[in-house]
C-alpha cells in the first residue's frame, strides 16, 4: 500500500483527486512543471541552505519530480532547473499516523493531514546528525498541497529561529504520461 495511503488511513480518500494520484501510484510516477524559488538573505542563511542542497533562487524555474517506492519507503528526486535533491520518506514503526522525511544529515517526523481542500505537513520532531533537536531550536516548516485551475500546487517553505527564511518555493505539477499512471492525463 502506498505510504500517504497507508498513514493517512480512510482520510486519503478526502484529498482531491489530483493530488491523491501524486501520492497513489505503483511504483513510480514522474511529474513536471514550473515554482518560483526563494531563498534566505541572512549569511547563515546561505551557508546552511548549501549544506543541505537547496537550489538557487528563481523566478520561473523548471520542475521534475520523480517519486519512486520500494519496500514502503518513497524516494522523492527533484530536479529544479537542473539543481536536484533527494529525500527518502516512510512510516514510523508504532506510530501510525506519522511519516518521516530525510534528507542530508536530517531527519524530519511530519504529521500529515487530508481535508477535501489538499494535504498540510505538520512538523511533529527533527532529528539532525542522530542526535534530536529541542522544539526551540526547530525549524519553522510550511508545507502545503492543494489544487488550482485542476493542477496539483505545492507551497513550501522552511525558515530557522533568528536567521529566518532559509528556502521557500511553490509551484505547480503535472504528471507525465506513461510513468506509473498507463499514460493517462491529468
Amino acid at each position: 500500500m502506498p505510504l500517504y495511503r497507508r498513514v493517512l488511513g480512510g482520510d486519503f480518500d478526502r484529498l482531491p483527486p489530483e493530488v491523491r494520484r501524486l501520492h497513489d501510484h505503483p511504483g513510480r510516477l514522474c511529474a513536471a512543471g514550473r515554482c518560483r524559488i526563494e531563498r534566505g538573505g541572512h549569511p547563515l542563511a546561505r551557508v546552511i541552505a548549501g549544506l543541505f542542497g537547496f537550489p538557487p533562487g528563481g523566478e520561473d524555474v523548471a520542475v521534475r519530480v520523480c517519486f519512486s517506492t520500494a519496500r514502503g519507503v518513497e524516494t522523492w528526486d527533484r530536479d529544479f532547473g537542473g539543481h536536484r535533491l533527494r529525500s527518502r520518506q516512510g512510516g514510523l514503526p508504532g506510530q501510525p499516523d506519522l511519516l518521516y522525511e530525510s534528507f542530508g544529515p536530517s531527519r524530519f517526523t511530519i504529521r500529515p493531514r487530508a481535508t477535501a481542500e489538499g494535504l498540510d505537513l505538520q512538523l511533529c520532531g527533527v532529528v539532525l546528525l542522530g542526535l534530536p533537536l529541542p522544539r526551540p531550536f526547530w525549524p519553522e516548516i510550511r508545507g502545503r498541497e492543494r489544487v488550482e485551475t485542476g493542477r496539483f500546487t505545492f507551497d513550501v517553505a522552511i525558515a530557522l529561529p533568528l536567521i529566518g527564511l532559509l528556502i521557500a518555493y511553490s509551484g505547480f505539477l503535472l504528471p507525465e504520461a506513461g510513468t506509473g499512471d498507463k499514460g493517462r492525463a491529468a
